[in-house]
């Protein structure tokens, strides 16, 4: 949903305006100058200057700019305003707004490196009116960021307005705007300066230099202009913050800070490993039972050489011959060793499964097994469309015997806008599957979605399926009646999303953990949700089990800079991971964000289902990320991330707890115990992770669960329910620090980082 309009400027320049939801493609970094000394080091407080009371304005306070940093993007020389032009913006064939005539804001992105402390900023004025009342008082402000797409503000409630009286401005030459207090910015984050004017009221010049290598796509990349224009009285019926577009060229304002930590990449907790295999679907699953995760990148296989090293052997296991985007592991006939169903998010390209021939290597099996995944009602206007553009599939044993069947994730046809249904294999238990798409209780209805997370949600045995759904349509998620068939319970259960009008949300990623660590699974929902659209889209869920299988939203208020769960609003939240990473007993949250220079968030778990938030130390350097998932793939005991690119988990020993970590195996349940949940008490407190056939979008963490336990060092019991209900007791003392097997027709819990068996 983008338009691009031309505008004409003077004869030297030109405009190209991308009005909301412009995607990102690259990264620039400001011009930032000093204005004396380094940037120090310090808390909050402090006055913003000395001396004196302010002449005329608010914003008029002495200020000393010795240590403090200047950021700019302007080249310094004013060249013309808004004022000075007669540009016309027409979204529609009746609908034309002139700026000249229209209330509109001017404002500044400022894209801060470390945590500051802002002192105020510097802004060039024009277009003030002949005659004006010297003691006329000239507004500006700075303003929190919505939704980090790089040119909106949160305009309703400022983080600083001031003034400077008419007498103090001299058209052409910087005024600084001094506030009383610095504004503190714990985290990084976008901010803007900014002020609104009428049709008669003075304006910021910009210079003359334009941003982008590209003139007919301008502004197209997410960082490249760092000025827009917002006409908050257009398109107000249509839109939920106005009219907002950036803008190519620079307006005269630029930024006082002072950073207060200055955290440099190699001290960052997570590290990109050099050299990383990169994809955007990932799955991880040790395919040749070495005790080491191996990765799944699309069809790209890639070998962990047992030290946390990584050889790509695709075309070794047979796998290059298939065209595939994701794929996700699973034991469909029970031999002890992982398949692959490959899928494809494609209108002309079949899904695939391939069978493990135990020796490393693969065999397409997908005929024999009837594995067809056609619709030709919907061939997205050519008939040669007749795959189903499968965005992601789940393992999962519907009927409890023993065998895993699949659920596919179909999506979208982008060209008409239409969906497909998604397809419902059931495992025959002879190397074959069923189609029972629309049956059993499952919907013939065609949605568009984009991820399968299946999980016992409601800790009865059986397994239970969510499919994320995105173009605001209801999630689905499909309660397993224990007898083979299913009822659909999005809405009941409140896991459809949160139903405004007709829409709910774009969920693109899901995944499910225990986060107040109650003993149930709860739910993460990543949504993206635009701007524009914020009133009535959802934004990305936390929600919390009551205990009963019901859950609740507990974001709170999204318009405030944190919501009650600690989550910022991002524009585009993609896909979810939960992992505990400093091993204090509760899930951390990692969210890949896409579009072009999108940054990824990630929260540290407060273990009540709140976060905080800490992207500037994780240092997860991923933009426009899809997949990601976790494992420690280095077999060093803590849980590191792919997101894109790997990243190893580099936390030292004294800043994290103890660990578990747990393979379960089934013997009358399916081997590979996907949909097992597993329980671990250390005195009172009991953590549950599960066993994943699929999560986020199309993606799988390790089948190697892993528990942080803060300061136990041992465990008192393990319990494992295995898809259909069987529940196994491992009685403890069992050390920390390890990893343990559990098999189905054991009491005992065997060590050993491969298969003790």
């Amino acid at each position: 949903m983008r338009r691009v309009l031309l505008l004409a400027l003077l004869p030297a320049l030109s405009l190209l305006v991308l009005l909301a939801g412009c995607d990102s493609d690259e990264t620039t970094t400001p011009t930032s100058t000093s204005s004396g000394g380094e940037g120090g080091v310090g808390g909050v407080g402090g006055s913003a200057g000395s001396g004196g009371e302010p002449v005329c304005g608010t914003g008029n306070l002495p200020l000393d700019e010795q240590g403090l940093t200047e950021i700019s993007y302007d080249d310094g020389t004013p060249a013309t305003s808004v004022r000075e032009q007669t540009w016309a913006i027409s979204t529609s064939a009746t609908q034309t707004y002139t700026l000249n005539e229209e209330e509109l804001h001017e404002a500044v992105r400022f894209d801060l490196e470390h945590p500051a402390q802002i002192y105020g900023f510097k802004v060039m004025w024009t277009g003030l009116p002949p005659g004006m009342d010297p003691k006329a008082e000239i507004e500006a402000g700075l303003y929190a960021d919505f939704g980090h797409n790089g040119f909106d503000f949160w305009a309703p409630d400022p983080l600083w307005t001031g003034t400077r009286c008419a007498e103090d401005v001299v058209e052409g030459q910087w005024v600084t705007y001094v506030f009383d207090t610095p504004i503190v910015v714990d985290h990084p984050n976008l901010v803007y300066v900014a002020h609104r004017a009428g049709p008669d009221e003075p304006v910021w010049p910009f210079d003359a230099t334009v941003e982008g290598e590209d003139p007919d796509n301008l502004c197209k990349i997410f960082d490249e202009c760092q000025s827009s224009f917002n006409l908050p009285e257009a398109e107000t019926s249509q839109y939920y913050n106005g009219l907002t577009f950036p803008f190519q060229y620079h307006f005269m304002a630029r930024l006082l800070v002072e950073y207060t930590d200055s955290v440099q990449p190699a001290d960052k907790l997570f590290q990109e490993i050099a050299d990383s295999p990169g994809g955007r679907h990932v799955s991880w699953g040790d395919y040749d039972n070495d005790g080491w995760d191996d990765l799944l990148l699309g069809k790209r296989l890639w070998q962990n050489d047992g030290d946390g090293t990584f050889t790509e052997v695709t075309v070794a296991a047979g796998l290059d011959p298939i065209a595939a985007t994701g794929g996700v592991w699973g034991d469909y006939d029970n031999d002890g060793c992982l398949d692959i169903f490959l899928f494809s998010e494609s209108h002309t390209n079949p899904d695939t499964l391939m069978r493990s021939n135990c020796d490393g290597t693969f065999t397409d099996v997908t005929a024999a097994a009837g594995i067809v995944d056609l619709q030709s009602t919907n061939d997205c206007g050519d008939p040669n469309n007749t795959a189903s553009p499968t965005a992601a599939a789940g393992w999962f044993d519907l009927d409890a015997d023993g065998f895993l069947d699949l659920y596919l994730a179909n999506f979208i046809c982008w060209s008409n806008y239409s969906f497909y249904t998604d397809t419902v294999f059931l495992n025959q238990g002879d190397g074959t599957f069923a189609d029972i798409t629309g049956q059993n209780g499952f919907l013939v209805s065609a949605t568009p979605s984009r991820g399968v997370a299946p999980v016992d949600h409601d800790g009865d045995g059986d397994i239970d399926v969510m499919a994320n759904n995105y173009t605001l349509q209801r999630n689905l998620f499909f309660e397993n009646n224990g007898d083979g068939t299913v009822s659909e319970q999005g809405a009941p259960t409140n896991l459809a999303g949160t139903k405004n009008g007709s829409a709910y949300g774009h969920t693109i990623g899901a995944a499910w953990g225990d986060l107040d660590n109650d003993g149930d699974f709860d739910h993460v929902a990543a949504n993206l949700a635009h701007p524009r659209f914020f009133d009535f889209s959802d934004k990305t869920q936390i929600l919390i089990n009551d205990g009963s299988g019901i859950y609740a939203d507990n974001a709170g208020d999204w318009l405030t800079p944190n919501s009650d769960n600690g989550l910022r609003y991002q524009e585009t939240h993609s896909v979810p991971v939960l992992a505990d990473i400093d091993q204090d007993g509760a899930l951390d949250l990692a969210i890949t964000c896409i579009y072009n220079g999108r940054p990824s968030d990630f929260y540290w778990g407060n273990g009540d289902g709140t976060f905080v938030l800490d992207a500037y130390h994780a240092g997860i350097t991923t933009e426009n990320g899809w997949g990601a998932a976790a494992a420690d793939f280095d077999n060093d005991g803590d849980m590191d991330l792919f997101a894109d690119v790997l990243f190893e988990n580099t936390l030292s020993t004294a800043d994290k707890g103890h660990w578990l970590q747990a393979r379960a195996v089934g013997v009358t349940a399916n081997r590979a115990a996907l949909g097992a949940t597993v329980k671990v008490t250390t005195g009172t407190t009991t953590r549950i992770r599960h066993v994943q056939g699929g999560s986020g979008k199309g993606g799988q963490d390790s089948l190697y669960l892993h528990f942080g336990l803060g300061d136990a060092t041992s465990i008192d019991q393990i319990e494992v329910v295995f898809p259909g209900g069987n529940t196994v007791l491992y009685p403890g003392p069992i050390n920390a620090d390890q990893r343990v097997w559990l098999f189905e027709d054991s009491t005992t819990a065997q060590p050993g980082w491969a298969d003790p068996s």
